[in-house]
């Protein structure tokens, strides 16, 4: 049984919408990670706002151990709530399959 701690948060942000992706994985989930090789998580980026510190190219992808070794989470805003929300749940579904990988292992 997998304990993987997925948090999805959706916010204003400056009138857009902003979805922070928080995860957490135990030592032994790590590990298993670490084993099975690591998962690249997609990051979808229509309707993705870009401000002025934001890097030229906007990220597509991120591990799954990267994920988890951010304290505050990733945060991604958007223009509009359908785009935040289609990010959510792609995210979301991404991870579940993740953590129901990891659980098999």
């Amino acid at each position: 049984m997998s304990s993987v701690e997925v948090q999805l948060a959706t916010e204003p942000a400056d009138g857009n919408i902003a979805v922070r992706v928080l995860l957490r994985l135990t030592p032994r989930e790590r590990s298993r990670v670490f084993v099975s090789g690591d998962v690249l998580i997609h990051l979808p980026t229509e309707g993705v706002v870009l401000n002025d510190a934001a890097s030229p190219v906007t990220r597509t992808g991120l591990f799954l151990s990267e994920l988890a070794e951010l304290p505050g989470g990733f945060t991604r805003v958007f223009g509009d709530r359908t785009a935040a929300d289609a990010f959510a749940a792609s995210v979301r579904g991404q991870l579940d399959d993740a953590a129901a990988r990891l659980a098999e292992l």
